[in-house]
């Protein structure tokens, strides 16, 4: 097998194993710490001075009853929403919950009455600046992944007919030392 097939082979089987093992880890995580989302990043700066933007939270799936007024929780609005990260203020006389990013004025109308189903989780670790790897991709490279795409195989065009039009013997651009 050449070279080239056999490296490419080699990077593919690497790629696959990487992906197998970041799954494995996060639904290794998922059933240690009892939550289905044990890996969240911090999209907005809403929880400023706590963290920031492009910070990594590690959760915990704990009891509606065990959770308390400062605890830091992820939950979900509604369906198919974006997660919110926000910290408890207040726990309602029905059992559900209150609350407010420590950056913000004031109560955004769904932190009322937060249902403890709603909840993925407390948070239990802050890992600062990782989760600016999921944002980048998530708002820079999937919307662009087209134009990543179509660069990429202009670029290979490109190489490729040089590389024919050296083995031909046409006179490529930068093929000769001599000028006319």
């Amino acid at each position: 097998m050449p070279k080239k097939i056999r490296s490419l082979d080699n990077s593919v089987f690497y790629i696959i194993i990487g992906v197998l093992l970041a799954l494995g880890i996060n639904w290794g995580l998922a059933f240690a710490l009892n939550t289905d989302m044990p890996v969240v990043a911090v999209e907005s700066n809403s929880m400023v001075p706590t963290f920031s933007r492009g910070d990594i939270l590690i959760l915990q799936g704990i009891p509606g009853e065990q959770i308390k007024v400062g605890d830091i929780i992820v939950f979900s609005p509604g369906p198919q929403q974006t997660p919110v990260v926000h910290r408890i203020i207040e726990v309602n006389p029905d059992g559900t919950f209150q609350t407010k990013g420590d950056n913000n004025n004031g109560q955004l109308p769904f932190e009322k009455s937060i249902e403890p189903s709603q909840i993925h989780g407390k948070t239990i670790l802050i890992i600062p600046y990782l989760g600016w790897l999921k944002i980048g991709m998530m708002e820079y490279a999937l919307p662009n992944l087209l134009w990543f795409i179509l660069a990429g195989g202009i670029i290979a065009l490109i190489y490729m007919g040089v590389k024919l039009n050296r083995k031909s013997g046409f006179l490529a651009i930068g093929d000769s030392d001599e000028f006319l």
